[in-house]
Parts: structure tokens; C-alpha cells; sequence
């Protein structure tokens, strides 16, 4: 059997929890220039959350392929076996 490596750009998987570490950041807005406080589990923010509120992620530039069609269930006054 060969093997090959793939770059995988994009994939999908079930709904599932995710422990994650928030630090809490004592900095001056770049802004505003005011004092503030913000917990964030990435790096350092540069804004306050009155200046850049936190957005959804963004979503994918790709468009997902279009789903096969489902099989459909018809009724008829007829059976099959006569």
C-alpha cells in the first residue's frame, strides 16, 4: 500500500467541548488611550472592548459543494406485489 501525504486545507467535525485557558490583561487601549482590563485567551489585545468589540470567527471564502439529492419515499394507492 503507498502512502502519500495531503494537505488538508479545510474540514469539519462533530460538535465537542474544549477546555480552554483565558488570562485576564491589564493594558491602554491603543485607541482610546484609557486604562483597561480584558480577558482573552490569545495574545495580549491591543484594544479595549469598548473600541473593538470581539467578533464571531469568520466564515469560509470557500463554498461548500452542493449535497447529493435524498431519496424520496412515494405513496400510491397501489402495492408492488399486486
Amino acid at each position: 500500500m503507498q502512502t502519500k501525504i495531503i494537505q488538508v486545507k479545510e474540514y469539519t467535525v462533530r460538535a465537542h467541548k474544549r477546555q480552554i485557558h483565558t488570562r485576564t490583561f491589564n493594558f491602554v487601549c491603543q485607541q482610546c488611550q484609557q486604562p483597561t482590563q480584558r480577558e482573552t485567551f490569545g495574545p495580549r489585545p491591543l484594544y479595549c472592548e469598548q473600541c473593538r468589540r470581539p467578533q464571531a470567527p469568520k466564515k469560509s471564502a470557500v463554498p461548500l459543494k452542493k449535497r447529493k439529492p435524498r431519496a424520496m419515499n412515494y405513496k400510491s394507492g397501489k402495492d408492488i406485489a399486486g
